[in-house]
Parts: C-alpha cells; structure tokens; sequence
C-alpha cells in the first residue's frame, strides 16, 4: 500500500530562492534550537515534492550539517514550505490568503490542538512540527518526518480500509479539538473564512467550470445509454459553482455542526508510519492552506471521493460517516466539550444538506488528482484559457481510470437528487 520509498530527490539549488542559502538556515536553526553557538557546514537544496503532486506551494527538503558547542556535527533534513508568488498563480493564491492562514494555523491552532491531544494521552505526531514560522519570507521551516518513516499513500492507488479508517480518525479529532477550542476561544476561528469553494473571490472559478464543462463533453461521448447523464450534467452546469458553494454558507440560526476543517483533505496531505509488517501505525496531517470554519462534510466528502480506494468509495460512504460520527462526538466527550451535539439522526440529516460536495469533489478534484501526466501540470494549465491549458484541463477528464469510477458515481448521485435543481 505505501510507496516503499522517498521520491528520489533532485537538486533544487538552481530554482531556491537566493535567501535560503546558510546564512538564513543557520539563523533559522539557531533559533528553533535555541543555540547561539549553531554553525552550518554544508547546505543541500532538493526536492520535496515531483511536480503535478502540489500547485500551490514551493516546497523544498534542505540537508543541513551542522555543529555547535553542544554537540558535533550532525546532519539532519528540514522542509522549507513556501507560495508561489509569482505571475497568475502568485495573483489567484494571494486572493485566497493562503500562506497567512497557514502560518496562523501552525502558530496559533495546531500547538493548541496537540497540547489537547497530549492531555488525553493520544500518542503519534498528529500534525508536522513547524519549528519556524517566517512571515517576513512568507514560509513554514517543518521538521521532516521522512527519516523517522513517515511516507505518502500512492495517489494513484488510493486507501484502502485500514488507511481510511486511521485518517478519519484523525479528521474527527481535529474536529472535535476544534469544537472544544471555540468553545474556550470563540473568536479563534474567525479569520479562516475562505475555502477553496467560496463567495469571497471568484479567482478559482475559470478552473472548476473549465474542468466541468470539459468532463461534460466527455460524458457526451460515450454513447447512448449516457446520453440521460449527459443533459443531467448540461442541465447542471449553471448551478454548478452555485450549489458547491451553498456547501461552504454557515446559518447562524440553525443547530448545524460547524469545526474547523482541513479544507483539502485528500491521500497526498497525509503522511503515515509503518510497523516491520507493513501495517499503519500512525497518522500525521498536513496542510492548511485551505482551511475553514464550516460543515465537517467538506473534509469528510472531500477525503472520502478523492482518496478512497474505488472499491470503498463505490460501497462505504454510510459505513464510513458512521464511523467519523461516533469518533467525533467521542473525542468531543474526552475534552469535555460542553456544547450541544447532533444525534447520529440528525447529524445524517445536517450531512445530506451538504453532499453536493462529494459532487463537487468528485467532477473537479478527483480527476486532477489522478492526473498521471505530470509534464504540463501547474498552476497556470488550471487557471489559463489558452490551448495548452485546454488541452491539459480535456486531458485530465478523458482518464480511463477516472471514467469507470464516474460510471459508478453518476447513478449514485442521480438517486440522491445532487445532479437536479437543488432550489
């Protein structure tokens, strides 16, 4: 199930930028070490992550040997996690406030969520380690978990039950930190109020209806017995941005459950550790640039259609939300939250007003996320309307693999009322 091993790294010194060089990491170890004394001999730049796996971040592994009066030299790897911030993708990220919210979440939330979990006695990392938090450069130095490891799922595989199961429960105790977290801060949520669906820019639209439209055109294609499904999809493009966004609008006067979610929860954000048997043993969660204050059915219909195995994903969906909604009002109850929670009834019924989402991550994420054909995959071929950016958006829908899992969605779907007027 995991890769067996690490990406190979390439050397990445011609593309870093030119302050991450052994002035600035000396002064970064210095001070998350709180050491004066910290000396850096060698600094080795590469990759973290293969291109077609990120569009939104830089992200690059550094090797750094160093010594100091407390110990000799010692090499050890960090991860260097920055924005892009230049040209379009520089322009639409800075529309969604990526990188601030991110730095807010490692500084301000996460220490706050593991300092719960210790109390509880949960063991794992839950969450990388940022040591630093750098505002002025605008990135995230990360302890690196690739030594102690920790890896990646093949995306390309999916999770299978063992792996679903681990990274539900660690979504429900996130969520459920949260709720305990805005009932001591209530205020502590508000500045996360921009998901990748949103009212609050329209920068990412040109990506979903470009991608809709083009899967549209290849249900048109094949054959007759879909040709239901494809006026069904013809009917709905319209709504389509409308209806994913009704997903993300939170009323005030209703009792529907609101956490703080993820917001990008897919197999490539986790990273697990194995035992001598292959087994997953534990379970750490990354990235937070698209993070929310809404309903937890964005990261659980997020997670479950874009990252379940297709066996599960076309069988599971009840068994699992079960499964997240007994583990979230457990770990509610362990921090002793005091505020009301949703029978299973009426938590299943609050989940069905939001499942337009697993639409939603089913049409636009799903096949961007399968995309095998890294070569023209970045930012600007999902922003652009130019011909190569058409061609790598229809090149991402015409997958095989991708169309028999759809063929088993659609009728799903079509039997939930999500492919009809939703008003």
């Amino acid at each position: 199930m995991p890769e067996n091993t690490l990406t190979a790294c390439l050397n990445a010194s011609a593309d870093a930028p030119e302050w991450l060089n052994d002035k600035y990491v000396e002064k970064m170890l210095r001070c998350a070490f709180k050491d004066t004394s910290i000396k850096v001999r060698q600094l080795d730049i590469y990759y973290a992550v293969p291109k077609g796996n990120n569009y939104a971040s830089i992200i690059f592994r550094i090797g750094v040997t160093y010594h100091s009066k407390q110990q000799y030299e010692i090499t050890r790897t960090f991860i260097v996690k920055g924005m892009i911030t230049e040209g379009l993708a520089g322009e639409k990220l800075r529309q969604y406030d990526v990188q601030r919210k991110e730095m807010d979440v490692y500084q301000f939330v996460i220490p706050e969520l593991k300092l719960m979990m210790k109390a509880l006695g949960e063991p794992g990392e839950l969450y990388p380690t940022a040591l630093i938090v750098d505002r002025k450069r605008e990135v995230i130095i990360f302890k690196d978990l690739a030594p102690e490891g920790y890896r990646m799922v093949d995306r390309t595989q999916g999770m299978d039950m063992q792996h679903m199961k681990m990274a539900i429960r660690l979504m429900a105790q996130m969520h459920a930190g949260s709720l305990k977290l805005h009932e001591q801060q209530p205020n502590i949520f508000k500045p996360y109020d921009t998901c990748i669906v949103t009212r609050e820019t329209d920068a990412f639209y040109p990506m979903f209806t470009h991608i809709f439209n083009s899967l549209t055109d290849e249900v048109g294609k094949w054959g007759p017995e879909w040709q239901y499904y494809h006026a069904k999809l013809q009917a709905l493009g319209p709504n389509f941005v409308e209806y994913s966004q009704r997903v993300m609008d939170n009323d005030p006067a209703s009792d529907d459950l609101c956490v703080f979610v993820q917001g990008d929860l897919w197999v490539n954000n986790f990273l697990y550790k194995y035992d001598a048997a292959g087994n997953p043993v534990d379970a750490v969660l990354l990235d937070f640039q698209y993070c929310y204050y809404g309903t937890p059915m964005i990261d659980f219909c997020y997670l479950y259609y874009t990252s379940a195995r297709d066996d599960i994903r076309q069988s599971c969906f009840d068994e699992l939300l079960q499964y997240y909604y007994y583990q979230l009002t457990d770990f509610a109850r362990r921090f002793q939250y005091g505020g009301k929670l949703p029978t299973l009834f009426q938590f299943l019924q609050q989940s069905l007003r939001k499942m337009f989402y697993g639409v939603y991550s089913t049409f636009i994420a799903l096949p961007v996320q399968m995309n095998e054909n890294t070569e023209n995959a970045d930012f600007d071929a999902l922003m652009c309307s130019d011909e190569r950016a058409q061609n790598f958006k229809r090149m991402v829908v015409a997958n095989e693999k991708y169309h028999t899992i759809l063929r088993g969605l659609l009728p799903q779907f079509d039997r939930k009322g999500l492919l009809d007027k939703l008003d």
